[in-house]
């Protein structure tokens, strides 16, 4: 019996050793499940639309998953209004510039509002003719991300 134990030493020697010895880690691709974006967007008949936006995400494959989108308008006439809707939503390439990603919202109920990805992640919000939604200086409007980013820090070189 120590004998057969003795031949089998070594080999799980080897695969223990073999396990300890790990290679480079691998890089992991977070996937953010819910990003949130909120900002003051321009309205015609009142001071600001306070505005809440949650799209959600797939954990598995990052596939646009759902959205919620909460509004009020601010000092409307007759009071504030508030108005919260939810549904799918797609990501596509955007026409205008092929580097940044076009959000399309399709409310359960009412019209497709259609969102442009900016390079620091916010969102830009366009017109029915595709054009940015200006607020009253002139100046494009956009919701502000407000989900950290899980991404790794990328690591300065030392050597420069």
């Amino acid at each position: 019996m120590k004998a057969q134990s003795v031949k089998w030493a070594p080999a799980v020697a080897c695969l223990l050793l073999s396990a300890c010895a790990a290679g480079p880690h691998s890089k992991v691709n977070y996937v953010k499940a819910t990003e949130r974006f909120e900002g003051t967007l321009p309205c015609d008949d009142c001071r600001g639309i306070d505005t809440d936006l949650i799209l959600q995400r797939d954990a598995i494959t990052g596939a646009p998953d759902g959205f919620y989108l909460h509004e009020v308008k601010v000092d409307a006439p007759g009071g504030e209004r508030v108005k919260s809707t939810w549904g799918n939503w797609s990501k596509n390439q955007y026409i205008n510039d092929l580097q940044r990603q076009l959000y399309v919202l399709q409310p359960e109920v009412g019209d497709a509002r259609a969102y442009v990805r900016l390079d620091n992640g916010n969102l830009q919000p366009l017109m029915d003719q595709g054009m940015p939604t200006l607020d009253d200086d002139g100046n494009s409007a956009a919701l502000t991300l407000l989900t950290p980013n899980l991404s790794p820090a990328v690591e300065a070189d030392e050597d420069n």
